[in-house]
């Protein structure tokens, strides 16, 4: 379970399914690999040939490698087998996969594998020696016995017997880390029955969306070799009794610190990892995101609706685990406070009389009640920021700002933002549009404008704005001039929310997700777009939409530099006495909030779950919000530049070859004398500021300050221009020996 929240992510093994119960170990046909050839590999194609039950089962496999080739070369010890078979459901109920092979543990059952080591059943593997194996199974899962009490979390009794009729699967689990992970898989009916039913839920490509690779207990890589053990057989002792059925532990995982029981003070823990504090990045209700069942979609599963055809309480009551459906709470259980709407239920017979597609036009319909997102997403839609001009932009002028907003779904029509109910909703915050202005895209900092901790001058638009020279235009004006010495180009932003209803016809009070957008203008010369480093498409695999601020900020990290610049901190946010910084609870006096240091830091989180820094980073935010990111673990893998980045600019190339000469800024660290005038900041230069974002520890800081590599951990900006630079290209620039791109294991 710790395994599966670390989630050390490497590539998914494949594996086959198949039908038939009989048949004969096939070689891969071409030459094979042994230990060395095996460790060399970077994928591994486990499939499983045929299984035949006659006493104890035996099954035919082949391994190969990327190429091709086949790898004679796995022991005993690499390798672990399993079988379970797939109960129908009853009274409404889903089926149920239920292992053969189980173990006592602590006074619950559990399901478990054959394997080469003390403590378990392990039977014969004969190696055929051109990549292809037999294992027969010490199990006879026609006689297989259940250790006591031989019953799930609940008490009811567990059914192991033979049941040749029903669908089974083999699985297979390369378990030596020294090789690419990989599992094979196998269902088939042993009467020898055409294979007609099955249960597949979640695609692994869905998990690996996030997660690059899931993978648990090591090496188990393959949602369709965990459901073999984590079902309704397998349990955790306690008060209560914990399932680690897959539909249950994977639902409250993901939901972690959202579950009614976790916010009423009861932890997740399951084999003493805490699940608490995971965060789901993005609406838990979004079930699309994890299943899909519509025909011809590209991860679609068998039954990867039944989220929405096939209710149940433990499926629902996993994240919904507030609501009892008994007579009255279980005493173990204090979080159990509200009672089923639709009475007592002693099975599932009756969920689908309520909750399933089309039941009932309210929230009891599953549809209905998890497709806010889908629908908050329409709704959004409607809407376009438009910047249509940026004029006078000059030295010593008022930029003056025309812009509308538009329905892109209604032929772009103009909203009336005076009168328009999803722009009036000011007073209670609902509604929000604001213009900002920033510069200067070499790299921003906003100098100059009179702003604290390097923040843009931002316009309530909705306040201030006035009728343009065109229907359905609207002009604001900038209070501040731009600064006389001022050069380069300058980025104009538009953000905010309309308001919506959403939840409520009628009632506009939902805060509405539009994408921000930008318009540069030339100061002097000609326009100069800002670097590109971050592709949006890629936050939203995982967060659906990136939207900030109290859904102000959505999807273009280019306006998000304008005020996550070099010069800024969170100093304006923190504890302060008559004006003196007093410390946040990380002991700061106030925290960078540079774009290029402080999303690595967020991302890189907690060090105990796969990340590299010593210590998590506190931001204080609105209304002094105090926002601890040293639990975030990251679901991918993490030093897999390209899952954020656009392209290559992960390197020190381009720009980041002589990033101060190319007028990128440090970041601060310690704001100077004064909050509007950044010339005595303290900061850090630029790419030791990117790197320690990750690499924190004191030994990292020392390599890259010393005099080879030129690194400063608080200079002013003037004292970074006029040092040597940087010198991290000579080692970890594009090509040489210590690239990043090599270094990080960027595919």
């Amino acid at each position: 379970m710790a395994g599966l929240l670390a989630l050390v992510l490497a590539g998914c093994g494949g594996g086959g399914g198949g039908g038939g119960s009989t048949g004969t170990a096939a070689g891969p046909g071409s030459a094979t690999g042994g230990a060395a050839a095996l460790a060399a590999s970077t994928a591994l194609n486990m499939t499983i040939t045929s299984v035949t039950i006659n006493s104890p089962p035996v099954v035919n496999f082949t391994v190969t490698n990327e190429a091709g080739v086949g790898m004679a070369g796995l022991t005993a010890a690499d390798l672990r087998f399993n079988i379970a078979k797939l109960v129908p459901g009853s009274n409404g109920g889903p089926s149920t996969w239920q292992n053969y092979i189980n173990r006592a543990n602590g006074g619950a059952v559990q399901g478990t594998q054959e394997r080469s080591a003390a403590g378990y059943a392990f039977g014969t593997l004969a190696n055929n020696g051109n990549g292809s194996y037999t294992y027969t199974f010490a199990t006879d899962i026609k006689t297989a016995t259940c250790p006591a009490p031989c019953t799930d979390a609940d008490g009811k009794a567990l059914d192991i017997s033979y049941q040749p009729g029903l669908t089974h699967r083999v699985t297979i689990q390369q378990a030596n880390s020294t090789y690419p992970k990989s599992a094979g898989v196998y269902d088939f009916v042993p009467s020898g029955a055409t294979l007609t039913t099955t249960r597949d839920i979640v695609s692994n490509a869905k998990c690996n969306a996030c997660h690059s690779q899931l993978s648990a207990h090591g090496t188990r890589v393959d949602t369709k070799l965990c459901v073999t053990c984590h079902n309704p057989g397998s349990w955790v002792a306690g008060a209560p009794n914990t399932p680690v059925d897959f539909k249950v532990m994977i639902h409250k995982i993901h939901d972690g610190d959202a579950l009614p029981s976790v916010l009423a003070g009861t932890p997740y823990v399951v084999n003493g990892t805490n699940f608490s504090s995971v965060a789901f990045p993005q609406d838990v209700r979004n079930c699309t995101k994890c299943h899909d069942g519509t025909p011809g979609a590209a991860n679609a599963t068998a039954q990867g609706d039944n989220w929405k055809m096939q209710p149940s309480m433990e499926a629902c009551g996993a994240c919904h685990d507030d609501v009892y459906f008994g007579t009255k709470p279980d005493p173990a259980k204090p979080y159990q406070t509200v009672v089923h709407p639709g009475g007592v239920q002693t099975d599932n017979s009756a969920c689908s009389t309520c909750h399933t597609a089309g039941k009932f036009p309210d929230a009891k319909d599953i549809i209905v009640a998890h497709n806010f997102p889908t629908r908050f997403k329409a709704a959004s839609a409607k809407f376009q920021y438009n910047i249509i001009s940026v004029t006078p932009t000059t030295a010593g002028s008022k930029p003056v700002v025309t812009f509308s907003v538009t329905d892109p779904t209604n032929g772009d029509k103009p909203y009336d933002l005076k009168a328009d109910p999803a722009f009036t909703a000011t007073a209670s915050g609902t509604s929000r549009l604001a213009v900002s202005i920033g510069w200067s895209t070499t790299d921003f900092g906003n100098s100059s404008s009179g702003q604290k901790y390097g923040q843009p001058i931002s316009i309530d638009a909705l306040a201030t704005s006035v009728a343009g020279a065109a229907a359905g235009t609207y002009t604001v004006t900038s209070p501040v001039a731009v600064p006389a010495a001022q050069t380069g180009t300058l980025r104009v932003t538009i953000d905010g929310h309309p308001a919506g209803d959403v939840t409520t016809a009628g009632t506009f009070t939902d805060r509405l997700k539009v994408r921000s957008v930008f318009k540069d203008a030339a100061i002097t010369g000609s326009v100069t777009a800002r670097r590109v480093v971050v592709d949006v498409a890629k936050c939203d695999v995982c967060h659906g939409v990136l939207s900030l601020h109290g859904n102000n900020r959505t999807d273009e990290p280019s306006v998000c530099v304008v005020c996550h610049n070099p010069d800024a901190t969170d100093a304006g946010r923190r504890p302060a006495t008559l004006g003196v910084l007093t410390g946040g609870v990380d002991g700061k006096l106030e925290e960078s909030i540079d774009f290029k240091r402080m999303i690595h830091a967020i991302h890189a989180g907690q060090a105990s779950n796969g990340g590299f820094r010593t210590k998590g980073i506190v931001v204080y935010g609105f209304g002094g919000s105090v926002n601890d990111f040293s639990k975030v673990v990251f679901p991918g893998k993490l030093n897999d530049c390209s899952v954020c980045h656009a392209g290559t600019s992960y390197q020190l190339t381009g720009t980041w070859a002589a990033p101060v000469a190319n007028g990128v800024a440090g970041s601060t660290i310690s704001t100077g004398a004064s909050a509007t005038d950044p010339a005595d900041n303290l900061r850090i230069t630029p790419t030791a500021a990117v790197c320690s974002s990750c690499h924190d520890s004191a030994v990292a800081q020392t390599h890259m300050q010393d005099s080879f590599n030129a690194g400063n951990f608080s200079a002013t900006q003037a004292t970074i221009k006029a040092a040597a630079p940087e010198a991290c290209t000579f080692c970890h620039g594009p090509g040489k020996a210590l690239d990043v791109q090599t270094v990080h294991g960027v595919q």
